[in-house]
């Protein structure tokens, strides 16, 4: 893949991930009845929406992310009435009113339009015969609970007519459930990671470690591009050295800086004999001898089981970027230099210049897109890595949402935590376990929070912008 390419690859498969992550979010949260009403990706002015269901799909106009909105979570969010409790109150004498009042309040609770086709027919012809409001409203709990199957499970078709959002909202379910869908985002990225990894290793070859004789690249206007040399030439003998070892006929030509050196290649049939001299380098305490051609890699491949291991449990080597734990363990590490005092004060001093910027540190998805258009060049290697930093970003996402901070999903997870002891002091005293985190003390927290990841993102984004790391 070109650069560009690579990039545009690698922002799509992370907007892709930050999709999935909000999906996970969203499935259990349906799985356990609550009521996801909202589910957009990006952030900003809605472009387009659909409601299907209960629920509004939609795009929106920063492609930045996406997410989720699970009613309950906020303490704004105001419960949806059961149908008969919505319509209580209506004028039943005219039955087409009566039954499109009906069939808009089946619709915004995602009955299906059959269904509520028939309910509205039923409901339309049998007030036609007349009767008094009573018996129209017993009239319509007999069609809706015969329209609907009552399976007795939170969240269903006949629940949310029936019973709207009595046990939906998100603190009416049990610890364990919510726990599951707030656990759900970051796994999805761990799953991502993890399909990825195992996925290359299985389908791509593996640097060995070691290089072939044969010339993969050549460096324009270098020794070796004068004399001719071309990709595809397998170096067979550098003077009187003749070896199948790269590092062998390299060793010959650092040898020999500034002096002319016959270099014999295999080319197709044919043996061919180049004359080149070695360009003086200077490298560590002394001088060496560069031509200027790259090698191609030695590769192998893996079986199915051993492409597993390395995907789970390898450690990273030249041209593989190691497994899930050893990424996992790594993140953890990172996350713990990068937000901590020291990390984000070096942050800062290079930011602002102060100090120079080291290859090795933090940087933004930004940062990370360059990255990933320089290192997927190179063939299966270059790909390999490529997946890899698509692997490790997932990871490193999945760990930070999960950090016991508001208002990532490890925050929520915290608060229900401390809910949860906090309840289980009170039941042993003997009173009612019903303590819930006022919303404003995880507001409180959540402000600073911001604040700090957004000195930090801003500061990583102007390092990437003006002061790219750059690799080769």
């Amino acid at each position: 893949m070109t650069s560009v390419v690579s990039i545009i690859v690698f922002i799509a498969a992370i907007v892709a991930a930050i999709m999935l992550h909000e999906l996970g979010h969203f499935v259990t949260a349906r799985r356990f009845g609550m009521r996801a009403d909202r589910f957009f990706l990006g952030f900003g002015p809605t472009l387009v929406s659909r409601r299907i269901g209960e629920t509004e799909y939609g795009v929106k106009a920063l492609p930045l992310g996406g997410f989720v909105r699970i009613v309950g979570m906020s303490p704004e969010d105001h419960r949806q009435p059961g149908v008969l409790d919505t319509i209580a109150d209506h004028d039943f004498g005219d039955p087409v009113t009566v039954a499109a009042a009906i069939d808009r309040e089946l619709s915004v609770r995602g009955i299906d339009p059959s269904t509520r086709a028939h309910v509205a027919r039923r409901i339309e012809a049998g007030l036609a015969r007349g009767g008094d409001p009573d018996a129209a409203r017993a009239l319509l709990r007999e069609v809706l609970t015969t329209e609907l199957e009552n399976t007795e499970r939170v969240g269903d078709p006949y629940h949310r007519v029936m019973h709207g959002d009595a046990d939906r909202f998100f603190h009416d379910r049990p610890a364990w459930q919510r726990a599951i869908v707030l656990v759900s985002g970051s796994l999805a990225h761990f799953l991502i990671a993890i399909g990825l990894l195992i996925g290359a290793y299985v389908t791509l070859p593996q640097w060995t470690g070691d290089f072939s004789t044969i010339v993969a690249a050549i460096e324009p206007g270098s020794p070796a591009d004068a004399a001719g040399l071309r990709t595809g030439d397998r170096v067979l003998a550098v003077d009187d050295v003749t070896s199948s070892d790269y590092e062998t006929l390299r060793a010959a030509i650092r040898e020999r800086p500034g002096e002319p050196i016959t270099v014999l290649v295999a080319r197709g049939d044919d043996e061919v004999e180049l004359t080149m001299v070695p360009e003086a380098v200077d490298d560590a305490d002394t001088t060496v001898g560069v031509v200027g051609f790259a090698p191609e890699l030695e590769t192998t491949r893996l079986g199915p089981l051993e492409a597993i291991g390395h995907g789970l449990l390898g450690t990273p080597q030249p041209g593989n970027p190691g497994g899930f734990v050893s990424m996992f363990t790594g993140s953890v590490r990172s996350i713990g230099t990068v937000f901590s005092p020291s990390g984000i004060g070096d942050i800062l001093s290079q930011a602002t210049g102060q100090d120079e910027r080291t290859p090795d540190g933090a940087v933004s998805l930004v940062g990370a897109a360059s990255i990933a258009g320089q290192v997927s060049g190179g063939g299966a290697v270059g790909t390999m890595m490529f997946l890899g930093l698509i692997a490790v970003v997932n990871v490193f996402i999945g760990i930070f949402n999960l950090l016991p901070l508001p208002p990532l999903d490890g925050g929520h997870l915290a608060a229900l935590g401390i809910e949860r002891g906090i309840n289980a002091v009170r039941k042993l005293r003997g009173r009612d376990a019903n303590f819930v985190l006022d919303p404003r003390v995880v507001a409180a927290v959540a402000v600073p929070v911001l604040a700090v990841l957004a000195v930090v993102v801003v500061a990583l984004l102007w390092m990437d912008l003006t002061n790219p790391i750059r690799f080769g």
